[in-house]
């Protein structure tokens, strides 16, 4: 059996938050462990101190960068919130459809820049292909990195 290779916060957070908006993973750290008898044991002696050091962490970079984006108004009109998302690159139907997406999902029109952030990763699960997730979750983290 081959080298399995885990990023511990990716793991985490792509099981904790469904959108994958990875954040303080400055430290990232791989552990890699080869399927045998003892991986199990190694797993926990080697994953340990990246999630001891991920649980003892300050949220504060994550709150900070939230609360920026959701002040950050970037769109107040139906045309305003077309012309932000297609000057970065988001076809016709892709924007429509992540317009959509944050109407329902979050019950207003999207105003601020977390608002579109949200909007796009959850468009982006929608896609059945992995490379086009990737695509839309890219240009969502570059959107909220203007936040930062």
């Amino acid at each position: 059996m081959g080298s399995k290779t885990l990023g511990i916060a990716t793991f985490y957070l792509r099981g904790v938050c469904a959108n994958r908006c990875l954040w303080g993973v400055e430290n990232f750290e791989e552990v890699n462990i080869r399927h045998s008898k003892f991986a199990a044991a190694r797993f926990a002696h080697q994953a340990a101190p990246a999630l001891e050091h991920f649980a003892d962490s300050s949220p504060s970079h994550f709150i900070t960068g939230i609360k920026a984006a959701r002040e950050t108004i970037v769109a107040r009109k139906d045309e305003d919130r077309e012309d932000f998302l297609r000057k970065r690159g988001f076809s016709k139907t892709d924007t429509a459809k992540i317009i959509e997406t944050v109407l329902v999902e979050e019950g207003h029109p999207p105003a601020s820049l977390y608002d579109f952030v949200q909007g796009i990763t959850a468009h982006a699960r929608s896609k059945p292909h992995q490379e086009a997730r990737l695509e839309l979750e890219g240009k969502a983290r570059k959107l909220l990195e203007k936040a930062l």
